[in-house]
């Protein structure tokens, strides 16, 4: 991969990123038998606590069939379960299991090694103005989209 931006369009630049990035979590999710995707949904039921699927689609930004398909592939691996809801017996809720919460140190070990890679040589200053320009970019590119297209790959 020519990595020489000088001539490249900008759009080349995010893509070399994106594709780079990617490479990197899917090798260091992979030491600990997670996809980097996996590790988001364990991230995220961590975070915010039993969740429906369709509230942790809907935060994942996934379709139903894709996160379907995760989740069924995650209680195979004994990473989630569903149980219940407490208050209404039609909604399955989704919990990290014990082996689950064994990555979860781990996760956001490889998070924040992907960060430092990402930013090396960066002033912090420079580091949040990145930040700031990229969710400014997102924005952009999803204003008028149908959230249910614009899902990140699984």
């Amino acid at each position: 991969m020519d990595m020489n931006a000088d001539h490249m369009q900008t759009l080349g630049v995010l893509a070399q990123v994106t594709h780079l990035s990617s490479c990197h979590a899917k090798e260091m999710f992979g030491k600990y038998d997670l996809k980097p995707g996996q590790a988001g949904i364990l991230f995220v039921l961590n975070q915010e606590g039993e969740l429906s699927q369709r509230e942790l689609a809907k935060k994942m930004n996934l379709t139903p069939p894709t996160i379907t398909s995760v989740i069924q592939k995650m209680e195979k691996l004994e990473y989630i379960r569903r149980k219940p809801d407490e208050k209404d017996q039609r909604i399955l809720r989704l919990c990290v299991t014990e082996k689950g919460k064994a990555f979860i140190d781990d996760i956001c070990r490889v998070g924040k090694q992907i960060e430092e890679m990402v930013f090396r040589g960066m002033s912090m200053e420079e580091t949040l103005l990145l930040k700031r320009l990229l969710v400014q970019v997102r924005d952009n590119l999803m204003e008028g989209q149908d959230p249910s297209v614009l899902r990140p790959p699984m």
